[in-house]
C-alpha cells in the first residue's frame, strides 16, 4: 500500500506541475494564443482530419506529418469548430503525465528495480523543460511518449532473445511509426541504433541486428499508407514530409545562426513562381511544393559543400545550443528560469554521463538510453538547434541518473 501511494503521489505532481505551468503560459502569452508558428499548423490540419477535408495546409499538401494533428482533431468533433486552445493544453498535460510513468515503467524492466524506477519517474516529473513541452501545443509530447514506448519494447523484445516474443517487435515497430508520424526525424533511429550497437556488440551483434531489422520492417510497412497518399498527391515518393528541404536550408545557409529563421522560404516560393511562368504545362507537372523543397535542399547541400569551415562553426554553435542550460531565446529565458533549468538539467546531464560510462560494461539495451541523444545531437548540428529537442533524450538520461544515484545511495547504507 505504501507503495501504492508513493505513485499515486508522483502522478499528482507531475500532473499539478504540468497544470501550474500551463496557467502560467496562459498568463504570460494569451490562452488563446500560439506563440510557435507550428502550434497554428499542427491545429489547422487537426481540424482539416475532424471535418473529413482534404489534409492540407494552405496549397501545401504534404506539410506536416499527420500524428499530431490526429491526436487534436477529436477536440474539433468534441468542442466544435473552434475549441478552446486550453483543451489542446490538458490533452497534451495528460500525455506529458503518461510519459513519466512511461519513463518510470522502462528504467523498471531495463534494472528490475521499483525504486529506480521511481527515482526516474521523479526525475522526469521535476524536469521543467519536460514540463513545459507538455502545456505547449507542439508534437513533443506526444512524441517523447511513443519514443519511450518503442525503445521499451524492444528492450523486452532483446532481452528475450532466442526466444524472442513477437508481440514485443510488434508493439515496438508500431510505436516507433507512431513517433514518426509525430516527428519525421526519427525516421532513421532503428538503422543508426542497429549501427552503433553493433560497433560496441560485435560478439554478440545478432539479437541487435535480428531485432533491428524486425523493428525496422514494422516500422516501415506502418508508414506505407503514408507513402501512397503522398506520392498519389505529389507524382513523387516523399519519406515524412516536402518540409525537410526548407529544414535544411534553415540550418544551413549563408545567413544561419543555429535559430529557426524561415524568412527565406518566400523568396524561394516568388523566384520558382517567376520561373515557372516561363515554362510550358509539361516542365511544371512536379507540384511547386516539390519543385521548392528541391530546390532549398540542393541549396543548402551546395552552401555546406563550399562553406565546409562556416557549416563546421554553425554545428558547434548548434551543439551548444542543443545542449545549453538555458533557453536560448531571449523572450522565454529570465534568472528564475535559468536557474531551474541549471539545477535540474546539470546534475541529471552529470550523472547520465556517469551512466553512459557504465553502460559500456552492460548489454545494447541498456545503451538504447543514450543512442537517443548521439541521434539527436548528429540531426541538429546539421538542423537548426534549441534546448526543446533535447527532451526526448533527457527523459532516457533521466534513467541512467536514477541508476547512479540509486547505487551510490546502497553504497553509503553500507558504509
Amino acid at each position: 500500500m505504501k507503495r501504492y501511494h508513493s505513485w499515486l503521489f508522483l502522478f499528482f505532481v507531475a500532473l499539478l506541475l504540468r497544470v501550474v505551468a500551463a496557467g502560467y503560459w496562459e498568463y504570460r502569452a494569451g490562452a488563446e494564443q500560439f506563440y510557435f508558428g507550428d502550434s497554428d499548423t499542427y491545429w489547422k490540419l487537426g481540424q482539416t482530419i475532424a471535418h473529413g477535408k482534404p489534409y492540407t495546409y494552405g496549397d501545401q499538401t504534404i506539410h506536416r506529418m499527420p500524428g499530431y494533428p490526429v491526436i487534436l482533431s477529436p477536440l474539433f468533433l468534441v468542442f466544435g469548430d473552434n475549441p478552446s486552445i486550453r483543451a489542446a493544453r490538458f490533452e497534451n498535460i495528460f500525455i506529458g503525465t503518461l510519459t513519466v510513468f512511461a519513463a518510470a515503467w522502462l528504467a523498471r524492466i531495463l534494472f528490475h528495480d521499483s525504486a529506480l524506477a521511481l527515482i526516474a519517474g521523479w526525475i522526469t516529473a521535476l524536469d521543467p523543460l519536460n514540463i513545459m513541452m507538455s502545456v505547449l501545443v507542439l508534437s513533443e509530447a506526444p512524441f517523447c511518449l511513443f519514443l519511450v514506448l518503442h525503445i521499451g519494447y524492444w528492450v523486452k523484445a532483446f532481452r528475450s532473445f532466442p526466444t524472442t516474443h513477437w508481440r514485443f517487435l510488434l508493439l515496438s515497430g508500431l510505436f516507433a511509426a507512431i513517433a514518426v508520424y509525430c516527428r519525421p526525424s526519427w525516421l532513421y533511429f532503428i538503422p543508426f541504433a542497429v549501427m552503433f550497437g553493433t560497433i560496441f556488440s560485435l560478439r554478440n551483434y545478432k539479437p541487435i541486428l535480428q531485432s533491428g531489422v524486425v523493428i525496422f520492417i514494422i516500422c516501415t510497412l506502418c508508414l506505407i499508407p503514408w507513402w501512397i497518399r503522398n506520392y498519389h498527391v505529389s507524382g513523387h515518393f516523399v519519406s515524412t514530409t516536402l518540409q525537410v528541404g526548407s529544414s535544411l536550408y534553415d540550418g544551413l545557409n549563408p545567413k544561419a545562426t543555429g535559430a529557426s529563421n524561415m524568412e527565406f522560404v518566400e523568396e524561394f516560393r516568388n523566384a520558382e513562381l517567376r520561373l515557372s511562368n516561363n515554362r510550358s504545362d509539361k516542365a511544371t507537372e512536379n507540384t511547386l511544393e516539390y519543385r521548392l523543397n528541391q530546390k532549398m535542399r540542393q541549396a543548402a547541400v551546395h552552401w555546406a559543400w563550399k562553406h565546409p569551415d562556416l557549416a563546421w562553426k554553425l554545428a558547434k554553435t548548434k551543439f551548444f545550443r542543443l545542449w545549453n542550460f538555458q533557453p536560448n531565446e531571449e523572450s522565454l529565458s529570465n534568472f528564475i528560469v535559468t536557474i531551474l533549468v541549471f539545477c535540474t538539467y546539470c546534475p541529471v546531464l552529470a550523472l547520465g554521463l556517469v551512466g553512459v560510462i557504465r553502460s559500456m560494461f552492460y548489454d545494447f539495451s541498456v545503451r538504447l538510453l543514450w543512442i537517443p541523444a548521439v541521434y539527436i545531437t548528429g540531426l541538429h548540428i546539421i538542423f537548426v538547434s534549441s534546448i526543446r529537442y533535447r527532451v526526448p533524450a533527457m527523459i532516457c538520461f533521466s534513467i541512467l541518473a536514477a541508476w547512479v544515484i540509486l547505487d551510490v545511495a546502497k553504497k553509503f547504507r553500507k558504509i
